[in-house]
């Protein structure tokens, strides 16, 4: 097996809202480990570099100073729903991060890339429960509303980063389209984040698409 895959990402990619609090990279060291135990070979490390909150910018800057110094033998990049996010401070206002500027930012993400010889797998966005929108979370000021998230803005920055990934040459994980919506959605408790039964869900496609990339 490879021997350190680093994932880089959101609150997703850090597992926020399950109740075993590993999310699906902490599900997929699980397999991975139970799979190396069974063949009496353990030899795999798996680190979450998740941070709530993560925009592509951010993910651009911790790129270089957290995913490259750990020398990862696979790099695992899941982030972008958050640039999708609608400001509502204090009216709805435009996305976090409109599409132009995160097409760029990730342009210069596949620039950083380029010269690495590891495999790099991305992981595009899952679909959120618009029903619970917007998010209300504790508000900066008594003008603070929170943000709003759709599965439309959602969708188009998933069709987005799926073409310039793929351009660039670079496999990527399309949850939001292979994802049941209707079952998925029943799985976050907040509207977006998944419950332990969403990251079974997504850990199950992650594991399936990473486990092509390991060597035999």
């Amino acid at each position: 097996m490879a021997g350190r895959i680093v994932c880089l990402g959101d609150s997703i990619t850090e597992g926020v809202g399950d109740e075993r609090g590993i999310g699906w990279v902490g599900r997929i060291a699980e397999r991975l480990s139970k799979q190396e135990r069974d063949s009496g070979v353990e030899t795999t490390r798996i680190l979450n570099l998740g941070v709530a909150g993560d925009t592509s910018i951010d993910i651009k800057h911790r790129l270089c100073s957290e995913a490259f110094y750990r020398n990862p033998d696979i790099l695992v990049i899941a982030a972008g729903v958050n640039d999708t996010a609608y400001r509502l401070w204090p009216e709805r206002g435009g996305a976090k991060i409109d599409l132009h500027n995160s097409r760029f930012t990730w342009r210069e993400i596949f620039m950083l890339l380029q010269g690495r010889d590891i495999p790099i797998i991305f992981i595009g966005p899952t679909p959120v429960d618009e029903a619970t929108m917007p998010q209300i979370w504790r508000a900066f000021d008594e003008h603070d509303k929170g943000t709003d998230l759709s599965n439309t803005a959602i969708s188009a920055y998933n069709d987005m980063l799926k073409a310039e990934a793929t351009d660039a040459g670079y496999n990527f994980v399309d949850l939001y389209n292979t994802i049941d919506h209707a079952v998925f959605q029943g799985c976050l408790g907040d509207g977006l984040h998944p419950n332990s039964a969403g990251y079974d869900l997504m850990s199950d496609i992650i594991f399936d698409a990473l486990e092509d990339m390991l060597p035999q």
